[in-house]
């Protein structure tokens, strides 16, 4: 078994997953009897999320199969292997990295601009969604394809859950439906 490829794989299928609790922990913090735990958890395996993320590209480097270069690796679009895909992991990996550093300096930066830079979260996610579905050795695998459709699946009606239930919190109360 070549164990760089076999480490390329873990880290990739493994720091989707944890990006995707990321990303759900997020979505639901919501949830008012969960709130500090859910805050705690979605940050702290976003960061982990990103560090799996980045050892993932860096065993890029050494693949005997299809060795990236290092422009390839950090550079979207520059990859010779699957540019557009491999380009989708970069660019995914950078979005993720704005929302960790902007998360760290919220304070800073107030929490107006925070919250722009944090939708990143969906577009760095559906990216590497992408990426990992369709570059991956086991794109094609009946289990992988049920775990993109499921965590897919998961973060949309969580989405859709969130935003109908936050609307109607903010729906004004019409005075005549009171009495």
């Amino acid at each position: 078994m070549n164990w760089i490829w076999f480490g390329i794989r873990v880290l990739g299928l493994t720091s989707y997953l944890l990006l995707t609790l990321s990303v759900l922990g997020g979505i639901l913090r919501g949830v008012p009897k969960k709130k500090f735990f859910l805050l705690q958890f979605h940050q702290q395996i976003g960061q982990i999320a990103l560090l799996l993320g980045g050892l993932h590209g860096f065993l890029l480097l050494f693949d005997s199969y299809e060795p990236y270069s290092l422009t390839g690796l950090l550079i979207p679009f520059a990859s010779s292997f699957e540019p557009v895909l491999s380009g989708f992991g970069t660019i995914g990996l950078y979005l993720l990295l704005i929302v960790i550093v902007t998360s760290d300096f919220m304070k800073t930066i107030g929490r107006a601009a925070w919250k722009k830079a944090h939708y990143l979260a969906f577009p760095s996610w559906l990216l590497i969604w992408a990426h990992g579905l369709f570059i991956g050795t086991e794109g094609r695998e009946e289990w992988a394809l049920a775990m993109y459709g499921s965590t897919f699946l998961l973060v949309l009606f969580a989405t859709i859950y969130m935003t109908v239930g936050r609307r109607k919190q903010n729906k004004p109360v019409d005075a005549r439906s009171s009495h």
